[in-house]
């Protein structure tokens, strides 16, 4: 497990100081309405909204002073990603089991997932809501969309990133797989790569967002699901994912401590829809 980062892509800052508390539990949103005879209704929201509460006692001041920016917003005025040490599988959670609404196709479906080279993306007519690559040749290459922004996944060099294969493709001895860093602009920058399912590195100087690869090596179809992203570990499979969302700051509080310059920082955060909010 690695330290938490936090901060726009490409300028994410790590705090390798463990929190004093540290709650990560999503808002379900249910409400619950009795009727006169007593039953229970429940609603609830449809996709759980993830709240953090984090907080630090004697905090560096190096990384309080990042801290604070990032709650006043001085130097970028939209959201942050943040690095979560507890989360093992930064794709979204029915992305990691290769699973999306039946018959979607944007983002919830088929658009997870894009084809590189050769090759489809496709449903599983013979089961709606689970979805496939289907290799055309050795070359055909599959690669992943981040959920949550819509596009590449948001990181930050030195930061140590593993990606693990589906496990379908990740069982063939011709599989390979890859990490492609992009910069801040989205241009291309360099790729890590390794022979077999898994795949391991630091994020390059430069980098702003990355986007992880599969090649499955020999033709045929492929189940998309046992994939594992992992942000300061090593992706292991079958890990249900934690998503990546853009998060803003709800509340923030900044105390001197004693004795200085030692800071008391606290943090809540809350998942957003909006890249600008």
């Amino acid at each position: 497990m690695g330290n938490l980062w936090i901060g726009p892509p490409g300028a994410m800052v790590e705090i390798d100081q463990a929190a004093k508390s540290f709650d990560r539990t999503a808002d379900l949103g249910i409400s619950e309405y009795k009727s006169i005879g007593g039953r229970a209704t429940l609603t609830r929201n449809l996709s759980p909204v993830r709240r953090l509460k984090l907080a630090w006692d004697l905090l560096a001041p190096a990384h309080a002073r990042a801290l604070d920016r990032i709650a006043r917003r001085v130097d970028r005025p939209g959201p942050v990603f943040v690095v979560d040490p507890a989360a093992g599988n930064v794709l979204a959670p029915a992305q990691a089991a290769g699973l999306g609404v039946a018959g979607a196709t944007g983002i919830t479906g088929l658009t997870q997932w894009f084809k590189v080279t050769t090759g489809t993306v496709t449903e599983n007519t013979g089961t709606p809501g689970t979805y496939l690559f289907t290799a055309a040749d050795t070359t055909s290459l599959v690669a992943w969309r981040c959920v949550d922004t819509v596009g590449n996944f948001p990181t930050a060099p030195g930061l140590q990133v593993s990606f693990r294969a589906p496990t379908a493709i990740a069982a063939i001895g011709t599989a390979g797989v890859g990490i492609d860093f992009k910069k801040a602009d989205g241009t291309y920058l360099s790729t890590l790569s390794a022979t077999g399912g898994l795949v391991s590195g630091t994020v390059p100087a430069n980098a702003a967002y990355l986007t992880p690869t599969a090649k499955p090596g020999t033709a045929g179809a492929y189940s998309l699901a046992g994939a594992c992203l992992t942000y300061g570990g090593t992706a292991e499979n079958g890990v249900p994912g934690d998503g990546l969302p853009p998060m803003s700051v709800t509340n923030y509080t900044d105390a001197p401590g004693r004795p200085l310059p030692y800071r008391t920082i606290s943090l809540d955060l809350v998942e957003v829809s909006s890249a600008t909010g």
